[in-house]
């Protein structure tokens, strides 16, 4: 199983306020579009299942909204965090 983030978008938020989204591909098919928010909270219950000592560093969260250069070196943080996160269980089987 083949998990990447090539893209993300600007979407705007129920109170009018924009936030990123990344489009995460599962076998090169798009699967969801997630909040960053959204995969932090994955990489808690990860931690909490598997402890911390086994998964993978998650990317920092900035206090400052991101440049489109963070934007992205942000999105390709997650996509190696994801593809990690993958061989971890892999090799644990």
């Amino acid at each position: 199983m083949h998990f990447s983030i090539p893209e993300t978008e600007v979407r705007s938020g129920e109170n009018g306020s924009t936030y990123v989204a990344y489009n995460i591909h599962v076998n090169g098919v798009l699967h969801c579009r997630v909040r960053y928010s959204q995969l932090l909270g994955l990489h808690e219950q990860i931690k909490k299942e598997y402890g911390s000592n086994v998964v993978p560093a998650f990317p920092p969260k900035k206090i400052f909204t991101l440049t489109p250069a963070e934007v992205e070196q942000r999105r390709e943080q997650l996509e190696k965090y994801m593809q990690a996160v993958v061989l971890t269980h892999l090799m644990e089987k």
